[in-house]
């Protein structure tokens, strides 16, 4: 009895302990995953139908409805068929079509979703509410929010406190605007 004990331990510990790279993966639903765990990476395909989580993601991601978490960061292309909350806690590199984007670190690549959150910076954002926390390059929705702008805002309203680009929309917010708060267009101060 003891000895069967120890053998669980150890497989369990093993594969906590030292996690690998799989080349494809099919899940069910977070925890019930067929060719690799949660605390594996997957370098290829993985196929998610419920929801998925791993630790870090390069390649296709396919997931049908549901919650898809990658620990660490996420590269390449991910489409999520029906609706589907993505979330990464590093950084994303590639494109994300979900219901609901969030990347806690940077986005170099695209995030397409009814909402979109971004901890860092991030290049390309499409969706209905578009939030980054850092700077944003091009942000195109109905509502669209960062600290910092450097290219484009275009939605029905804009809002950031440095503006170093351009804001098109019914109401624009810039703090470093020429006026703070215009319709239409706004741009910083000395962009002209």
């Amino acid at each position: 009895m003891k000895l069967k004990s120890l053998i669980a331990g150890v497989a369990l510990l093993s594969s906590v302990s030292f996690a690998a790279t799989q080349g494809a993966q099919f899940s069910v639903l977070p925890g019930v995953q067929f060719g690799a765990t949660k605390y594996d990476s997957i370098d290829g395909f993985s196929f998610n139908v419920l929801g998925a989580e791993n630790q870090n993601v390069s390649g296709v991601d396919l997931s049908l409805i549901g919650y898809r978490k990658v620990n660490g960061n996420f590269n390449g292309l991910h489409l999520s068929l029906f609706f589907e909350a993505f979330r990464v806690d590093g950084n994303m590199r590639g494109i994300s079509l979900a219901l609901w984007n969030d990347v806690k670190g940077d986005v170099n690549g695209g995030n397409l979703g009814l909402v979109n959150t971004v901890g860092g910076n991030a290049t390309f954002q499409l969706g209905g509410l578009n939030m980054v926390n850092q700077e944003a390059m091009v942000q195109i929705g109905f509502v669209n929010y960062a600290q910092q702008v450097g290219g484009l805002q275009f939605g029905f309203v804009n809002a950031t406190k440095k503006l170093e680009g351009l804001q098109v929309g019914l109401i624009n917010y810039a703090e470093n605007g020429v006026f703070p708060v215009l319709p239409i267009v706004n741009f910083r101060k000395t962009l002209f």
